[in-house]
């Protein structure tokens, strides 16, 4: 579902809206101070040109505003393709944000405190929610190399073993991504996706140009099972960020060509 709040353009997915003690959000492409237009809104360090990345911020205000939150409690991390998890502590909370000069190298966070969002950005890579309810939230960074090191999965598995809370009892949610019929990848990619899932159902093979195609949300999904916590409990958003009807709502690298003026912003938090 998409909500304007304060004029602001936001993806929510239903399942964990209709949770209490949880907020989430995903943006859009517009809204923001960003761009040639001045009103793009960017949620990565990495795609902004002046040196204090003033405009990132001040776009994670104008959200911080819309959903009644403290902006310097934005926490966020550097994004690496890697799967480490990282647990936000007091000490780590508002990184990047509050604390600029904190700087973390990571694609996962979980935390058990309140009103403390975990802040990633995306391009076509997917967005992992988390949530356990009343206890702690998890938000994961998901690429395809993110996909074949399980990243999701431990980011659930790292919440489990941090905050004593077991994955049955977890709620996910998969953001707005890059589909199957966008994805379109080499023979090399290929086999190394095959073999952390090699069920065959997760890829297609276009014989007319010799490229396979693989659905980065069912591994994720997959990942998610395979730690245990319950498919009926996993929602699938279904929306991609790459398809020709999305590309007025959603920066896309791939749709784009790496030209894109930003990426988007996913934030879980316990209220």
């Amino acid at each position: 579902m998409f909500e304007v709040k304060k004029n602001l353009k936001l993806y929510k997915d239903d399942m964990l809206e209709a949770m209490e003690g949880v907020g989430h959000f995903f943006t859009t492409r517009f809204g923001g101070i960003s761009g040639a237009s001045g009103n793009l809104f960017n949620a990565s360090f990495s795609r902004e040109t002046d040196p204090e990345s003033y405009k990132v911020r001040e776009n994670a205000a104008i959200a911080a505003f819309a959903e009644d939150l403290p902006k310097e409690r934005f926490t966020s991390v550097k994004q690496v393709h890697g799967d480490r998890v990282l647990k936000v502590t007091e000490e780590i909370a508002g990184a990047r944000f509050g604390k600029p000069e904190l700087v973390i190298e990571a694609d996962a966070m979980i935390t058990d405190i309140p009103m403390t969002p975990l802040f990633t950005t995306h391009g076509d890579c997917v967005p992992v929610y988390i949530y356990a309810k009343g206890t702690a939230v998890g938000m994961a960074h998901s690429g395809w190399r993110g996909c074949a090191l399980g990243i999701a999965g431990k980011t659930a598995a790292a919440m489990s073993r941090e905050y004593g809370v077991s994955p049955k009892e977890m709620f996910c949610a998969v953001g707005p991504s890059i589909c199957r019929k966008c994805f379109e990848i080499d023979e090399p990619v290929y086999r190394e996706l095959r073999e952390a899932f090699p069920d065959e159902e997760l890829y297609t093979y276009n014989c007319v140009n010799n490229k396979y195609y693989a659905d980065l949300g069912g591994m994720v999904l997959q990942s998610l099972t395979d730690a245990g916590v319950p498919q009926e409990n996993i929602s699938l958003g279904g929306v991609c960020t790459c398809c020709s009807e999305n590309r007025e709502l959603f920066f896309s690298y791939r749709g784009e060509k790496g030209k894109n003026e930003g990426l988007m912003g996913a934030a879980i938090w316990l209220r």
